[in-house]
Formats: C-alpha cells, structure tokens, sequence
C-alpha cells in the first residue's frame, strides 16, 4: 500500500508539473546563433522588431539575387520564413540559402526567446511575433500580401495557419505540420492525462479548412516526430486548393532529404502561382 501511495503521489507530482511548466516543456528555445547567413554566402540584413506586446525581435532580410539567369520562380515573391519549436535561425541557414536559389527575398524570424530575441515563448506571444513579421513586411516595405508566400515547418506551421485565419497571403507551404499540441505532446508523454490539462492548442485541425490560399504540404515518410499520418488528416480537413507531396529525410528537413524531386516540384508548384497585388 505504502508503495502504490508513493507511486501515485509521485505520478500526480509529475503531472502537476507538466500542467504548470507546459511551455517551458513544449517550446524548448535555442538561444544564439550557430551560423550567420554569411557562412552559406547569403547578403543580408539584422532586424529589430518589435510585437505588439513590446518584445524585441530578432531578423533577417535576406534580399533575392539581381542575377536574371536561372530557374528562380519565386523571384515574383517574397517569402515569409517561420521554423520550429526546439531551433533557430542559427540551424536553418542552409534552409534560407535552398529558398534563396529558388529566386526569393526572405523576412526569416526568431520567436521571442528564441536565438538573440528577448522574452520567453508563449503561444500568444510566439503568434504576436509572426504578426510583427507580417506587418513589417505589409506596412514597412509595402509588400501586397498576394506576392508573400509563407513556408513554415512543425510547430512554425501551427504560426502560420493562426495567422492566415487574419491574412490571405499568396501561398503557403506547410512542410511537418502536427494536426494540434495534445497529439504531439500524446505521443511524446504517453503515460501523462496530456488532454486533460494542455492549455496550448497550436490547432491546425480546425484552421486549415478556413484557409483558402494554395497550400503544399509536405511530410516525411521517415518522420517520427510528425508521423505522415498526420499529415493525411490535415490534407482531408484542408480547404482546396491543396496539394501533398510525400519525401524522404529527418523531421522538418525536406529541403535535404527532399532532394533534386523536392526542389523540381517547388518550381513548377511555384510557376503556377497567380501573382496579384492584392492586399491582406
């Protein structure tokens, strides 16, 4: 008796804390930057922006190549770059230079407290950071929200979808986007009642089928963090039109393991694209 009562206090114990520090468990921020866009040979530009609640965030404004050669259909866009929970922009510079080729100007952010942004992250504040993202782009450099696709990856999909429930930008590409917080923290806390206390949502479930802009989502058939299954699930909840492609590699990295396929079908998907000046 005495055991099972230490077991089951030491199992409530657990659980209040999870209840009590989910933020801290789900967003894991890396602080500091790895790599600099210098490194892959990419000119660019330190922001500072600002959210709506005050936080200070950092950037960078990658501008497109002025070389009229190549096969660069996103030339006609700027891209609207936001990545995971457990990274920063220090990891995903090779990321940046796959777009780059592929003839964008990019707006790539860091969430507050994430690589040199201050606070700490929260889903409201982290969705207040994409909104500063989006107005910089819309009001400071007067980009129509019709010539701004958005890619984004795992939890950055989550940011995306919320914040195209407000915006129409031209395009999005969605690549290991999990269906909400409690499946993803299901099957990574499988002995904890997750669904009875999360307080985050990060629900693409329910956003997607609002969402009327082309989207292509994009999942791993070797993910194990954001099974591909997950990913059908959205593809039936979204709204047309849509497209899924499925590609090899880790989590969230198709723009390796994807390989010369994945590149070639962001081309033509791209080249498809209506470009409008129309606003958000």
């Amino acid at each position: 008796m005495v055991i099972l009562f230490a077991l089951g206090f030491g199992y409530l114990a657990v659980a209040l804390v999870f209840a009590s520090r989910q933020d801290r468990l789900f967003f894991q921020p890396k602080r500091g930057h790895e790599k600099e866009p210098a490194a892959a040979g990419l000119v660019h530009e330190d922001l500072a922006l600002t959210a709506s609640d005050g936080a200070s965030l950092h950037a960078w404004w990658l501008p497109g190549t002025d070389d009229p050669g190549g096969d660069r259909p996103g030339r006609a866009f700027t891209l609207f770059f936001l990545h995971g929970a457990n990274t920063n922009l220090g990891d995903r510079v090779d990321t940046l230079r796959f777009w780059h080729e592929l003839g964008f100007d990019i707006l790539a952010l860091d969430y507050r407290g994430y690589g040199k942004s201050t606070g700490r992250p929260s889903e409201r504040g982290l969705n207040r950071d994409v909104q500063a993202g989006w107005e910089w782009l819309t009001t400071r450099r007067g980009i129509p929200a019709g010539r701004i696709v958005v890619a984004a990856e795992s939890m950055g999909v989550s940011l995306a979808t919320r914040l195209a429930e407000d915006v129409r930008p031209a395009a999005m590409v969605l690549e290991a986007g999990f269906t909400c917080a409690a499946d993803v923290a299901a099957r990574r806390y499988p002995w904890l009642p997750v669904r009875q206390f999360l307080r985050i949502g990060l629900d693409n479930e329910d956003r997607i089928g609002r969402i009327r802009c082309p989207k292509l989502l994009v999942y791993s058939v070797d993910d194990t963090t954001v099974p591909i299954g997950m990913g059908r699930k959205l593809e039936r909840r979204a709204a047309a039109p849509k497209e899924f492609l499925k590609v090899r590699g880790i989590h969230a990295q198709a723009c390796h393991g994807g390989g010369p396929r994945y590149a070639d079908k962001l081309r033509r998907w791209l080249a498809d694209l209506d470009v409008t000046d129309g606003v958000a």
